[in-house]
């Protein structure tokens, strides 16, 4: 996929019909003081328990870069702004129509923001060790597994990826958590063909309702992202770029 989509942020904030989807790389980001200080006293205390620095510093980016991002557009501090959740988890900000979802895994994260409707991002790097049909006969639909199967050999991590992170935004754009089975939708995930909303077998939701997209990420890497909203007009930033700011 071309990578040079994503373009340097330039600090615009998401408004009209726009969504905005940001790619994070983790690694690249050196001084967390931006982020951290966007963090309530809570969600720093949250962070001092993440036994891995990988994912303490994954959480307190990804966290402080979307709270930042909340800060500009309803005129609140970061570290004053305190999320609600729904019954299955899912944060939203009380009192403001925005909707914002957030993924990490490896070097990378995604963050999306949008005042359409409600969204889902998912990111994932390869583990080829899980991509097998043991796991996708789990948590795939059958008409999925059926096309897993066809792969050729070379083509199946992808595929399952495609398919995990396709599923994933899917289910966190509904917002029901595994209320939801896995096995009640299809997305496409053939290497090579567009990422598609096939079917839902779960009342009162239509497929035709939703917009289902994989976004460019670096090899090794499979991203996707859906919105309620059939014409969105996506821009794509890139942080840091050659600073290391969340501005």
């Amino acid at each position: 996929m071309d990578l040079t989509q994503w373009r340097p942020y330039d600090g615009t904030l998401p408004s009209g019909n726009n969504l905005y989807l940001w790619l994070i790389h983790l690694d690249a980001v050196k001084d967390l003081s931006g982020y951290r200080a966007a963090l309530n006293s809570e969600e720093k205390e949250r962070a001092g328990r993440f036994y891995f620095e990988k994912d303490r510093r994954a959480y307190i980016i990804t966290r402080g870069f979307i709270k930042a991002r909340l800060s500009a557009m309803i005129d609140k501090p970061a570290d004053r702004i305190t999320f609600g959740y729904t019954e299955k988890g899912k944060p939203y900000l009380p009192g403001h129509t925005v909707f914002f979802n957030v993924s990490h895994s490896g070097g990378l994260a995604l963050a999306g923001m949008t005042t359409l409707a409600p969204l889902g991002v998912d990111v994932e790097r390869f583990r080829p060790d899980m991509a097998g049909e043991k796991i996708a006969q789990r948590f795939f639909s059958q008409r999925e597994v059926a096309a897993f199967n066809k792969l050729l050999p070379i083509e199946k991590t992808t595929g399952f990826f495609n398919a995990w992170t396709r599923k994933e935004a899917f289910i966190k754009a509904v917002g029901l958590g595994l209320s939801m089975p896995l096995s009640a939708f299809d997305v496409t995930l053939k290497p090579g063909m567009p990422a598609r909303l096939l079917a839902v077998r779960h009342a009162p939701y239509k497929a035709t309702d939703w917009h289902l997209k994989a976004l460019p990420v670096p090899e090794s890497y499979a991203a996707a992202f859906c919105i309620k909203h059939q014409n969105p007009e996506i821009c794509l930033w890139r942080v840091p770029d050659k600073h290391d700011r969340i501005d």
